[in-house]
């Protein structure tokens, strides 16, 4: 379920942001329009998720999903309410509940966020 970042693949944030520095603001704050140059959209993102999670869901429960930051951001989005959680990034090896209201109120503990380099 890993983003496909097109041009931007393999390359460091620093060389991304001072290339292109409002196209890097827009996918560093989460912005629902962002799509990575040659790649995806944030919004292709959510649908591949989403497919892969509700095959997830109907097969034996419970069941552990293990995937990036991005990808979280990408379920709990579509299962948001408009308004209900704001962008957050997650911290590496978190727990993170896929009910939106569940995931807001969890301590999310893992290791430190992942703060765009």
């Amino acid at each position: 379920m890993e983003t496909d970042a097109g041009d931007w693949t393999d390359r460091s944030f620093e060389e991304v942001r001072a290339e292109s520095p409002d196209l890097f603001d827009a996918f560093a704050s989460a912005q629902p329009h962002f799509a990575f140059p040659g790649g995806e959209s944030f919004a292709q993102q959510e649908v591949r998720v989403n497919a892969a999670l509700e095959l997830v869901q109907a097969g034996p429960l419970p069941a552990l999903v293990v995937c990036h930051g991005m990808v979280i951001r990408a379920a709990l989005h579509t299962r948001a309410k408009p308004g209900q959680i704001p962008f957050r990034r997650v911290p590496n090896a978190a727990i993170v509940p896929l009910d939106p209201a569940e995931a807001a109120r969890a301590d999310l503990g893992g290791g430190t966020a992942t703060i765009a380099s």
